[in-house]
């Protein structure tokens, strides 16, 4: 009874893909792990959207600092990458660093253009060394 209650509650393009599935459970784990993946999906594409048109603005540089820290922390919570060994995370670890220097880089106005040259012209230092230089 449960079965076709659910079945029913689907639109058929839904329904026609859990028929073969035996058990209420196997029905609900089937449609909630398949949405609950759309809607990650979704926001870590809503993140990233944000993240990419950061601007300074009329922001502070540390309140646009933390607006993206904000995000990236969000997008953290979404996307847990697992890695095999040891030196594999520490290389991601030092990527998504250099990344989010890039992001803050971008976003920030024009005045600072020639510090972004400075910065730019050397090895790329963690988020925090990179506001203290500006």
């Amino acid at each position: 009874m449960i079965m076709a209650w659910l079945w029913n509650s689907m639109t058929p393009e839904i329904s026609d893909t859990c028929f073969s599935l035996t058990t209420a459970k196997d029905i609900w784990g089937a449609v909630h792990w398949t949405y609950l993946k759309a809607l990650d999906a979704a926001q870590v594409y809503e993140i990233k959207a944000n993240t990419g048109a950061a601007k300074q603005g009329n922001k502070i540089v540390m309140e646009y600092a933390n607006m993206l820290k904000n995000l990236w922390q969000e997008l953290d919570h979404y996307c847990c990458i697992e890695t095999k060994c040891p030196e594999d995370a520490t290389i991601l670890k030092n990527y998504i660093r250099k990344d989010g220097v890039y992001d803050f880089l971008v976003g920030l106005n024009a005045e600072f253009g020639q510090v972004q040259v400075q910065i730019l012209s050397k090895e790329l230092s963690t988020l925090n060394e990179t506001i203290s230089i500006i």
